[in-house]
């Protein structure tokens, strides 16, 4: 089965794919790539075979890409369930150290109430900070091995 989200430089930028060529590089249907031609992706001319140059696919998929690409904003945490970047809920966050420079962050989404999380490092941290109530829990401690 083919990813959903293709690889924004797999085509080879000065070689020119047939719509098959396209489909097994990419690992899609015939038909994708005819919906791909549909929706933006730029032919070479419009003569039969339909040729598509490589910097178009890589130029068409990284458009794609960066059309779906959401960065959270200041006190936000991106959500797997929303599948958006949301603030927590009450404002309120966990930070678990994990090195002396990076550590996780946990909240409650206010809309699906699942756990949120995200490794953030001392930098965002502040950032964080300044806009929701972050409490610092202690690292967990190492597994010691018994002889």
């Amino acid at each position: 089965m083919a990813k959903r989200r293709q690889n924004p430089r797999l085509a080879k930028s000065l070689h020119c794919y047939t719509i098959i060529e396209v489909a097994d590089l990419y690992g899609v249907h015939r038909n994708t790539v005819r919906h791909w031609l549909a929706n933006g992706l730029q032919a070479l001319d419009a003569k039969r075979p339909v040729m598509v140059h490589g910097t178009a696919l890589n130029r068409f998929h990284m458009a794609r890409r960066d059309m779906v690409a959401q960065t959270c904003g200041p006190g936000e945490v991106y959500c797997l369930g929303c599948r958006r970047p949301r603030k927590p809920a009450g404002l309120i966050a966990d930070f678990t150290p994990l090195t002396e420079k990076v550590g996780t962050l946990s909240a409650i989404c206010p809309v699906c109430e699942g756990m949120m999380t995200q490794r953030v490092n001392s930098a965002r941290l502040q950032d964080f900070a300044a806009e929701v109530e972050v409490s610092a829990r202690p690292a967990p401690e190492a597994i010691k091995e018994s002889c």
